[in-house]
């Protein structure tokens, strides 16, 4: 491999690590951390790649604050899970940004699966589905999305640290590579 792919990758990795660590501890990515990756990230491709690595790090930046955003406005993810795809968006251009993007979109789905069927399985928190059902019910007699809030207690009203999907699906784009 050679140093300037190994030097990217070891950026990346560090960063997206410590912010899974801060967010699964603090459920939340300091700003410092998310300026500090994408100023490495716009140096590093400036220095490995010149004036067209610095324009890919801003496209990469932007794409990745744009994957995010929608998730963001909608309450589903944090700020600073949108930074943080920014950031990595420094390192991996646009279209890598998208892809791995995207990966950790699925990846939260799942862990996100993961946290509703473990309602099944444990009596002692409220339970989704009869909310999903309702909603799923009223999308198919009406036509019409409704959006009915978790119950105090129940387990999608629960946050789940964002910055673990980033990370797995960040880094699993980064092997499938």
């Amino acid at each position: 491999m050679p140093f300037d792919s190994l030097l990217m990758m070891s950026a990346i990795m560090l960063l997206i690590v410590l912010a899974m660590i801060l967010d699964f501890r603090q459920r939340r990515i300091p700003n410092a951390l998310v300026l500090a990756g994408a100023a490495t990230g716009l140096l590093l491709q400036g220095l490995l790649a010149g004036p067209s690595g610095v324009l890919a790090a801003i496209t990469g930046l932007l794409v990745g604050l744009a994957i995010l955003m929608p998730g963001y406005l909608m309450g589903f993810t944090g700020a600073g899970d949108a930074k943080l795809m920014a950031a990595i968006g420094t390192f991996l251009g646009p279209l890598g940004v998208l892809q791995a993007g995207l990966a950790s979109i699925v990846v939260g789905g799942i862990i996100g699966m993961g946290f509703a069927a473990s309602a099944l399985f444990n009596s002692h928190t409220v339970s989704p589905w009869g909310r999903y059902g309702l909603m799923m019910k009223t999308l198919v007699v009406t036509g019409k999305p409704l959006y009915i809030a978790p119950q105090e207690g129940e387990v999608m009203g629960k946050k789940f640290p964002f910055a673990v999907s980033i990370a797995i699906g960040t880094t699993a784009w980064m092997i499938w590579q």
